[in-house]
């Protein structure tokens, strides 16, 4: 190389930013710029005419010979020691990590080759931490070239996920980690990955699962958390793949206990609630066998829905008395749930077959399901939670069925006695009324029987509409009291009295029997209050009141005003305030009896609902 085109190259060389050697073919350095001192600690003069060999760990040094020897045979422009980890020697002894360009000098002169020395201290400490932080993630975690997809680093976790040793999957296509027959469509999850940067992918763009394939051919369901990584000039794909399959049947199971729950509210009896439990057993927890017990007699615990599976792998199941000491009877007493790890170290006389664990799970009063399964110890936390809740959505449809069946029971009863007050009563009272008109109305003690024949009539009819009034409201609509309230006051003989409506509001409730509720309480008022009695409706926190200025309730009677026949005029029947509490429970209110502010009776109800 000519001396003017010498000086100008190592012009150039001055002003790069990396260490810059020309090595002769012999190994002598023949040139090396300011920046050595950077990298090696030595200042340039003390480097030229040394060889290389000078600036390579003492351990490396001999490879190195032939490395170097071997370069010169074929010189080419490229970078030393591809996909190894490359170390330089320091004037003090220490080693930093650095990356080598080779490249050949020619020209007219002897052989050279210019050697660009870059330290990448700061690269190798990121990728050392990074390194450290991707072994200690739980999740499996794979590393890609954001530019072809290839695969460049895997943590452990990915032979616990895939199956792979992690170094196997090395220089592979990242789609080669899902399904096959579908890795194009993965392609384009992955340039999305690329340009989103950062995100969670859990499914495709079309809506479906994201799955990865495992050296077995399965297909695992997963969630992948992607970011992107810069170390140096490379750009990294950093995708963290967390397996959801526990997840994903957690929510189909949550999704059938909903399903369940709702066909349990719609059961009919108590033997179909029983059924359901024991099919929704084994659909929400996969366990086939079942037992429903229901409490009998008080006293044991009786099989009343068995699955299939339950009853082929261990006969006719027996009733358990509460006396004994047997896992189901134990946890209905406790009313907890009880975990069983093996069954079989129970020392009684019952036969379970080849079951093992078991979980039993109280109803309430009502019994106890039984869950068992052939393996020890084979029911987890989730297992017992979720058979804890399908036990008390059983308990509670349970209790519905009881209530339903009471009220059909009360309501028989109501009906048969409104039957023979209907009948049975008013018939005679009629038979005599009329024959009363055929004798001579002159004989005032005839006058008597009348009076006693229509305060008999008063009666009945007022048992009557308190036998009708019991049973539930199912329908409600909106009523407008102010228009409701006038329309009863007209109805009711009020002489001078007067009505105020403090408030305009509209409960929920039944028309007609609202009707009942508002006369039997402005007749009640004008009957106790006298006929220039003022009667006020307004509206409280979460129902209404009625109240008069009338000379009020006594105290220490207010606790008796509801029950049947209770009064204090001499001709009242004492089924006013009785119609009206059983209206209010039918609507599932409560009503009291109080002070109003000017002293006169006030009632209360609560436990309304407006529109």
């Amino acid at each position: 190389m000519a001396d003017v085109g010498r000086e100008r190259y190592e012009a150039i060389c001055e002003a790069a930013p990396d260490a810059i050697l020309l090595v002769g073919a012999d190994g002598t350095i023949n040139f090396a710029n300011d920046r050595v001192t950077d990298v090696f600690g030595y200042e340039p003069e003390e480097i030229v005419d040394e060889p290389v060999e000078r600036l390579v760990p003492e351990a490396d040094r001999e490879d190195h010979v032939a490395m170097r020897d071997g370069y010169l045979a074929e010189p080419t422009t490229r970078p030393m020691g591809a996909d190894v980890d490359l170390a330089a020697r320091r004037k003090d002894g220490s080693t930093v990590p650095v990356d080598i360009s080779l490249s050949p000098l020619g020209g007219d002169g002897p052989l050279e080759v210019m050697a660009v020395v870059r330290d990448v201290s700061d690269q190798h400490a990121l990728r050392e931490k990074y390194r450290t932080i991707l072994e200690s993630v739980p999740d499996a975690v794979v590393i890609a070239d954001a530019a072809d997809g290839r695969i460049v680093e895997a943590n452990e976790e990915v032979r616990s996920l895939w199956g792979y040793d992690p170094d196997d999957l090395v220089g592979e296509p990242q789609s080669s980690l899902h399904p096959t027959g579908e890795r194009d469509r993965y392609e384009g999850l992955f340039d999305e990955h690329a340009a989103a940067g950062s995100a969670i992918f859990t499914q495709l763009p079309d809506g479906s699962d994201i799955y990865v394939e495992t050296a077995a051919g399965e297909h695992i369901p997963v969630e992948i958390n992607a970011s992107t990584l810069e170390i140096g000039d490379e750009e990294l794909l950093v995708g963290v793949f967390r397996d959801i399959r526990t997840r994903k049947e957690r929510e189909r199971q949550l999704k059938e206990l909903n399903e369940t729950t709702q066909r349990l509210m719609a059961a009919e009896d108590r033997e179909a609630v029983a059924q359901l439990v024991a099919d929704a057993a084994n659909a929400i927890l996969g366990y086939g066998n079942t037992v429903v017990r229901f409490l009998t007699d008080g006293e044991r615990l009786a099989p009343v829905a068995v699955s299939e599976q339950a009853r082929s792998a261990m006969g006719d199941r027996p009733d358990y008395p509460l006396a004994e000491d047997t896992p189901a009877s134990n946890a209905y007493q406790a009313g907890e749930p009880r975990y069983v790890e093996d069954v079989q170290t129970f020392d009684d006389e019952y036969d379970r077959g080849e079951a093992r664990s078991g979980m039993y799970l109280p109803m309430g009063e009502h019994g106890v399901l039984s869950v068992v399964d052939a393996r020890v110890d084979a029911f987890d936390q989730a297992d017992v939670e979720f058979g804890s809740i399908l036990a008390a959505n059983a308990e509670t449809a349970l209790d519905r069925v009881a209530y339903e069946r009471e009220l059909e029971r009360q309501n028989a009863r109501l009906d048969q006695f409104a039957s023979v007050v209907s009948h049975d009563l008013r018939n005679p009272l009629q038979v005599a009324q009329g024959w009363l008109d055929t004798v001579d109305a002159s004989d005032e003690s005839l006058d008597r029987v009348e009076n006693a024949l229509d305060r008999m009539e008063e009666i009945v009819m007022g048992t009557l509409t308190l036998a009708q009034q019991g049973a539930t409201v199912s329908e409600q609509e909106p009523i407008d009291v102010r228009t409701l309230g006038r329309n009863c006051w007209r109805m009711v003989s009020t002489g001078q009295a007067t009505i105020e409506f403090a408030d305009e509001f509209r409960p929920l409730g039944d028309r007609e029997r609202l009707q009942h509720v508002f006369e039997n309480l402005f007749r009640n008022a004008i009957d106790h209050g006298g006929e220039e009695v003022t009667v006020t409706v307004g509206r409280l926190e979460g129902g209404f009141y009625v109240e008069d200025d009338g000379p009020g309730l006594p105290e220490g009677e207010r606790d008796e005003l509801f029950e049947p026949g209770h009064t204090n005029a001499t001709d009242g029947t004492g089924f006013g305030l009785s119609i009206v509490r059983e209206i209010a429970e039918a609507h599932g209110w409560a009503v009291s009896a109080t002070e109003g502010a000017d002293g006169g009776a006030r009632f209360e109800f609560t436990g309304v609902e407006f529109a």
